[in-house]
């Protein structure tokens, strides 16, 4: 073999090696560049706001039946809710639909859109919440007899009936006299004053509270409102866990009506109640011919 074949040999080999050198190279260069589209292509994507849970139509929105849920870009309709690229510290993008209303039933993962919810204070929105059958009133409220403005729609409340009236003492003499009555039990928050989230971190004072009623209850409310003042007693939400029999034993157990005296509360904290003079009654028994007076 002669030196011009040798070189020739030579230069193939370093040429196929440096052939192979750089289509691996390039091989490499292309994989990279695919995953870095990849990885851009999943950074476009967005985050739409969903159901976290089942609801039904007329359920208030609460932060835990929502969730962010990354979203293809080009499967994101009109009305999809998108969220904010920037937020404010302590905020979640969710804020503006807490206490809306949905107009229908969401199964879980499904998009809430602003076609599904309606907000207090807009057209249709009692309609939206109303449990069919059931009725809406309004109850003016202060700072105490709404607690302070710590309710919110959604609660359960009782309704509490105070009257002041006048009558004669054991000695004739007039005296103004109080008695409260749980007047309903139980009864759903629809709306507060038409506001429902507390506005730049301070509950806002109650003045009106409109609650859900049978059309039995709504005219009770009307007779009690020209009869006193109406309270409210907020129930705790642990009662919502309470199941089949516990449940059951619990309403059974519960009294059928409450009512207190203004003189359960005028002699509360006293070793012992004053003697009240009875009042004797006083009625004439006759039998046969023989007519006697009788007391009681």
């Amino acid at each position: 073999m002669t030196l011009r074949t040798i070189l020739l040999l030579v230069s193939a080999l370093a040429a196929a090696g440096a052939t192979a050198m750089m289509t691996r190279s390039w091989l490499n260069a292309q994989s990279a560049k695919k995953q870095v589209v990849v990885k851009e292509k999943k950074d476009t994507g967005v985050f739409v706001l969903v159901a976290a849970q089942k609801l039904s139509a007329g359920s208030f929105v609460q932060d835990k039946h929502l969730k962010w849920q990354a979203w293809p870009k080009e499967g994101v309709s009109k009305g999809y809710i998108q969220k904010p690229v920037q937020l404010a510290k302590g905020k979640n993008g969710k804020e503006k639909l807490l206490g809306a209303v949905l107009r229908s039933a969401v199964n879980v993962g499904d998009p809430v859109t602003e076609q599904r919810i309606v907000h207090p204070g807009d057209r249709g929105f009692l309609a939206a919440v109303l449990t069919p059958g059931q009725r809406a009133v309004s109850v003016p409220v202060n700072a105490t007899t709404g607690i302070s403005g710590f309710v919110f729609p959604g609660d359960q409340v009782d309704l509490i009936l105070t009257v002041k009236f006048r009558s004669d003492d054991e000695e004739g003499k007039a005296q103004t006299r109080y008695f409260s009555e749980t007047l309903l039990e139980d009864i759903r928050v629809l709306a507060i004053d038409q506001q429902i989230e507390v506005v730049d971190g301070k509950v806002k004072p109650l003045k009106t509270v409109t609650v859900e009623v049978t059309p039995k209850q709504a005219e009770r409310v009307a007779i009690a409102l020209e009869m006193g003042s109406i309270s409210l007693s907020l129930h705790s939400l642990a009662r919502k866990g309470l199941e089949g029999k516990l449940a059951q034993l619990q309403k059974s157990q519960a009294p059928k009506k409450s009512f207190t005296l203004d003189k359960d509360v005028y002699f509360m904290g006293h070793g012992t109640k004053r003697k009240s003079k009875r009042q004797a009654y006083k009625i004439d028994v006759i039998r046969g011919e023989k007519a006697e007076e009788t007391k009681f």
